[in-house]
């Protein structure tokens, strides 16, 4: 009997140590290890690459430009396609040449830039027509607010130069942060890979496939966050997308654990303890979960840093009342 009670009293004090342990590292164990920073991120936020192109020639720059930063390609589709007709400029008539010649002119659009929010670098190409960009990419500028981002544009031409059409922009919407304009005559695209990575260069820009960029969908409402480089967090995007089911944790964190078997994380360059803040994305080595708080704690052994939410995504972590499904994926 009193071997009985001396086990029921032992099951009762693990529970109970494993109750106030919890996913982070007790008060009890702190200095064990020195007090690692996260690793600064690498990179920028999303970029787009947004394109008019009637003959192709502007085309294959954004392809180039896409490929260089990473971006998310983005074909501006005229909803009334352009023909040869329409293209002729020796033809006063001809539709390109009438809605040059009416500055009112705003050729719809067929399609839409979905989450334009969540971009916060913007190119935009065009063809030069009559010095100018065609009336097209007007209706594009008009269509989103693009507030708080950098737009870059990019033009090709015959033989004219971008630099009229690149200013006309600025000047008509001055709201707008125009940086730079990248030309190309029709004689230059031979060598457009190489004049595009140097210009990408000399921006500072680097390219979005590096900067592990990734997304949290819960419901119909989608936040984003930056991975840093460290072993863990590039373990992590390796495996997206992941559909995660996460649960709130102390009402601090939200944790959510990985599909059986690929509970394993790579640990090889990884710190080995941190202090997190509201934002903070986490891997708890002992346990292998992650863990995303909302709320600060303190310096915590096993407790890996992985990246940090965008602004405003921490609310929406902080709101879910019950268990949730979260959909995580490569941005």
């Amino acid at each position: 009997m009193k071997q009985k009670l001396l086990i029921v009293i032992t099951a009762m004090l693990c529970a109970l140590v494993f109750i106030f342990t919890g996913c982070s590292d007790p008060e009890g164990q702190q200095g064990q290890n020195d007090q690692t920073a996260p690793p600064p991120s690498v990179g920028q936020g999303k970029v787009l690459v947004a394109y008019f192109s009637a003959t192709g020639n502007t085309e294959g720059v954004a392809e180039i430009i896409a490929d260089t930063t990473g971006g998310t390609l983005f074909e501006i589709v005229p909803e009334v396609p352009y023909n040869d007709a329409d293209l002729n400029y020796s033809n006063d008539d001809c539709r390109a040449n009438r809605e040059q010649n009416d500055e009112n002119a705003r050729p719809a659009i067929a399609n839409e830039v979905e989450d334009m929010a969540s971009y916060d670098k913007v190119f935009i190409g065009h063809p030069i027509w009559w010095g100018d960009a065609p009336r097209i990419i007007q209706t594009f500028l008009e269509s989103y607010d693009f507030s708080g981002k950098e737009v870059y544009t990019f033009s090709t031409s015959g033989s004219s130069s971008g630099s009229g059409a690149f200013n006309g922009l600025s000047s008509e919407y001055p709201d707008i942060d125009f940086v730079e304009n990248l030309h190309f005559t029709s004689s230059q695209l031979s060598s457009a890979q190489t004049r595009v990575e140097s210009w990408i260069e000399a921006l500072g820009i680097t390219s979005n496939a590096e900067t592990n960029r990734i997304s949290f969908t819960i419901g119909g409402e989608t936040v984003y966050a930056t991975l840093y480089d460290n072993s863990v967090a590039r373990d992590l995007a390796s495996r997206l997308p992941l559909t995660l089911e996460f649960s709130d944790y102390n009402s601090t964190e939200k944790i959510a654990y990985l599909p059986d078997g690929s509970e394993d994380w790579d640990l090889s360059d990884a710190p080995t303890s941190c202090t997190p803040s509201a934002g903070d994305i986490t891997m708890y080595s002992p346990w292998g979960n992650l863990a995303i708080f909302y709320r600060d704690f303190r310096l915590s052994n096993g407790l890996v840093p992985v990246g940090s939410l965008d602004d405003g995504a921490i609310e929406l972590f902080a709101a879910q009342d019950e268990d949730f499904s979260v959909l995580i994926a490569a941005a």
